[in-house]
């Protein structure tokens, strides 16, 4: 659930989406953009940083 939240709030996730629309069809890029999403948030937690989409 988080993941379907993340593709249309969060812009990294949001290009994710995009770019592998093409590759992958339906629950298997739903589960990419939340793995997306787990690394994302453990390298927010492991390197106690703020997240910034620029980087």
């Amino acid at each position: 659930m988080a993941a379907l939240t993340a593709i249309k709030v969060n812009p990294v996730i949001k290009r994710f989406y995009e770019d592998h629309k093409g590759r992958l069809k339906g629950k298997k890029l739903i589960v990419a953009c939340a793995r997306k999403l787990a690394v994302i948030t453990w390298a927010v937690l492991y390197y106690n940083k703020p997240f910034d989409a620029s980087e």
